[in-house]
C-alpha cells in the first residue's frame, strides 16, 4: 500500500497518462498476434523449422492469451489496473525481446517465450479494462470501444509496414522493436505510479471467478456470443478467402481486400454500437438482440446462397452481416459489468473475453474437422461446395443457440 498526499485530481491525471501508455502497449499486443508466424513465416522456414512447428508458435500465443483472462482476471479486481498493467507489460516486453534471440535448436524455449508473450498480452488488456472502469465508469462501453478501435490498427500495422521493416533491417531487429517500445511504456508507468497503486482489496482471490461460473445470466450472455465471434472469426481467419477463390473464382487479392473491409467494419462498430445504444434509449438487451439477429441472418444468407447457387455477392453480404455484431464487445462488456458487483467488474470482462476466445477456437476447430472430411481437388487444391455448406449448417445450429440464449439475458438498462 502506498501512502501519499497527492490530490485525487493529480492521481486521476496520472492514471490517464498511465492509461495512454497502456493503450500504446495494447496496440502492440494486437500487432503481435499477426507478426508470428505470418509476417516471418519464410524466415522461420529458412531456419530449418517445420511448418507445423511454425504454426504452433502462433497457437502458443493465442492459447496463453485466453488462459490469462481467467487466471489474471481473478486478481485484477483485488490488485488494480496499474499493477496488472505493469505485470502484463513486463511479461510481454521480455517475451517479445528474447524470442528472436533464440535459435531454432531450442524450439521449446521459443514456445515458452511465446507463451510468456501471449500471457502478458492478455494481462495488458485486463489492466487497460480495469483502468477504463476506474476512470470512465459511467461511459465504460464508449471508452472501451475507443480503445478497441485503436487496437484494431495493430494488425494493419503488422502486415505491410512490418513486412517492409523486416525487408529493411531483418526479421530479428524488427521483431524486437515492439518489445523495446513496450518496455519504454512500462518505464514511463513506473515513473508515474506513485499514488496510483490502490491498496489490495481483501477477500478471496478466486471468489469472482466462482461468482461468474455460478451466474446463469453470465452463462446466457457468453453463450449468446458464440456465433457472433465464432462464425465471424472462422470466416476472416479460415474460410472466407479460400471459399471465395474455391467456389466463385474470385482473385486472391480481391478476396483478401474484402476480408480487410470486414475488419474495418468491425473496428468502426466498436464505436457504432454505442450510438445504437443511445438511439434505442439505453436498452442493452435490445441492442444485443439486434446484433445477434444480424449474425444469424448472415449465417442464413450464406447457407441459402451456397445451396441455391446465388453467387459471390450473397456470400459477401453474409460477411458484412457477420461483421456488424463482431464489433459488439463493448456492448457485451457493458452488460457483463452491470450484471455483477462493481468489485467484480474486472473478472466479468475477463470471463467474457475468455469465452469469446473459447468460441473462436472451437468454431475454427470444428470447421476444420468438417472440411477435412471432404476430398480436395488435387489440381486446384479447392474444396467442394458441400464442404462449405456443411460448415454453414453447423454455424446455423450455433446461431439458433445464440439467439435463444440472448432472450434469457436480463435487461440491465439503468433508470434515468
Amino acid at each position: 500500500m502506498e501512502l501519499t498526499d497527492i490530490s485525487p485530481e493529480q492521481i486521476r491525471k496520472k492514471k490517464f497518462l498511465i492509461l495512454i501508455c497502456g493503450v500504446v502497449t495494447f496496440f502492440l499486443t494486437s500487432m503481435a498476434k499477426v507478426l508470428i508466424p505470418s509476417t516471418i513465416f519464410n524466415d522461420l522456414m529458412k531456419m530449418g523449422m517445420d511448418v507445423d512447428r511454425i504454426s504452433s508458435l502462433g497457437a502458443a500465443f493465442l492459447y496463453s492469451y485466453a488462459a490469462s483472462q481467467l487466471m489474471v482476471g481473478c486478481f485484477s479486481d483485488r490488485y488494480g489496473g496499474v499493477r496488472v498493467l505493469l505485470i502484463g507489460g513486463s511479461l510481454f516486453s521480455l517475451g517479445t525481446i528474447i524470442f528472436p534471440l533464440i535459435s531454432a535448436d531450442h524450439y521449446y524455449l521459443m514456445i515458452l517465450f511465446r507463451i510468456m508473450t501471449g500471457f502478458g498480452a492478455g494481462t495488458i488488456f485486463l489492466g487497460v479494462a480495469k483502468l477504463l472502469g476506474d476512470l470512465y465508469s459511467e461511459k465504460f462501453g464508449f471508452a472501451l470501444g475507443t480503445v478497441l478501435v485503436v487496437s484494431y490498427l495493430g494488425p494493419t500495422t503488422g502486415t505491410v509496414p512490418m513486412v517492409k521493416l523486416v525487408e529493411t533491417v531483418g526479421w530479428k531487429p524488427a521483431m524486437i522493436l515492439p518489445g523495446v517500445v513496450a518496455a519504454l511504456a512500462m518505464a514511463v508507468i513506473l515513473c508515474l505510479k506513485k499514488g496510483t497503486i490502490k491498496p489490495v482489496t481483501k477477500g478471496q482471490t478466486f471468489e469472482p471467478l466462482f461468482v461468474m461460473l455460478k451466474s446463469r445470466s453470465m452463462w446466457f450472455l457468453t453463450i449468446s456470443t458464440a456465433t457472433v465471434y465464432g462464425a465471424y472469426y472462422a470466416l476472416v481467419g479460415q474460410l472466407g478467402k479460400k471459399a471465395m477463390t474455391d467456389l466463385f473464382g474470385t482473385p486472391s487479392a480481391r478476396a483478401a481486400f474484402f476480408i480487410m473491409i470486414l475488419t474495418i467494419i468491425v473496428a468502426a462498430n466498436n464505436m457504432g454500437g454505442n450510438f445504437l445504444l443511445k438511439l434505442l434509449g439505453g436498452r442493452r438487451k435490445l441492442v444485443l438482440i439486434i446484433g445477434i439477429l444480424a449474425s444469424c441472418l448472415g449465417v442464413l444468407t450464406a447457407y441459402y446462397g451456397l445451396t441455391r447457387g446465388c453467387g459471390v455477392y450473397f456470400f459477401m453480404v453474409s460477411g458484412v452481416l457477420l461483421a456488424f455484431p463482431a464489433g459488439y464487445f463493448p456492448m457485451f462488456s457493458i452488460v457483463a459489468k452491470e450484471l455483477n458487483k462493481p468489485e467484480h467488474m474486472g473478472m466479468a470482462v475477463a470471463y467474457l473475453n475468455f469465452m469469446a476466445f473459447v468460441f473462436i477456437s472451437l468454431y475454427q476447430n470444428i470447421a476444420g474437422w468438417i472440411l477435412k472430411g471432404y476430398p480436395v481437388d488435387k489440381t486446384t487444391l479447392a474444396l467442394p461446395l458441400q464442404a462449405y455448406t456443411s460448415v454453414y449448417l453447423f454455424f446455423l445450429i450455433g446461431a439458433a443457440v445464440s439467439l435463444l440464449s440472448v432472450f434469457f439475458v436480463p435487461e440491465t438498462r439503468k433508470s434515468e
